[in-house]
């Protein structure tokens, strides 16, 4: 497998991660401090470290200090372009099995 191949398939595996992808979403809309994700994702300081660390590792994430706190912020929003051409895919492919959930939520919503 070629190196190119390697880094694909690791970047797959970061932007797949559910706790990551709630980080992206939240930083789509502006700055945050990792207390902010943290609060906002209801998880552990040590959970949402390890996952920015992970973002900033694989350059999707950038910070600026300001009063001795990081604040992050998306380092290259072609980012959002793509999981959007992912999701537009996801949909496509699983149209049926959405159609039907979507008629069952209908159907609660109207009962």
């Amino acid at each position: 497998m070629s190196e190119f191949r390697r880094g694909v398939i690791e970047f797959l595996k970061i932007i797949g991660d559910p706790t990551r992808l709630d980080i992206l979403d939240l930083l789509k809309g502006s700055e945050k401090s990792s207390l902010e994700i943290k609060k906002n994702l209801n998880k552990s300081q040590s959970t949402i470290s390890k996952h920015l660390n992970m973002l900033y590792d694989n350059n999707l994430i950038e910070y600026e200090k300001k009063n001795n706190i990081k604040y992050y912020k998306i380092k290259n929003l072609s980012i959002f372009n793509l999981l959007n051409r992912i999701n537009s895919l996801v949909a496509e492919i699983y149209k049926e099995k959405f159609k039907d959930i979507r008629d069952v939520d209908i159907h609660d919503t109207l009962t």
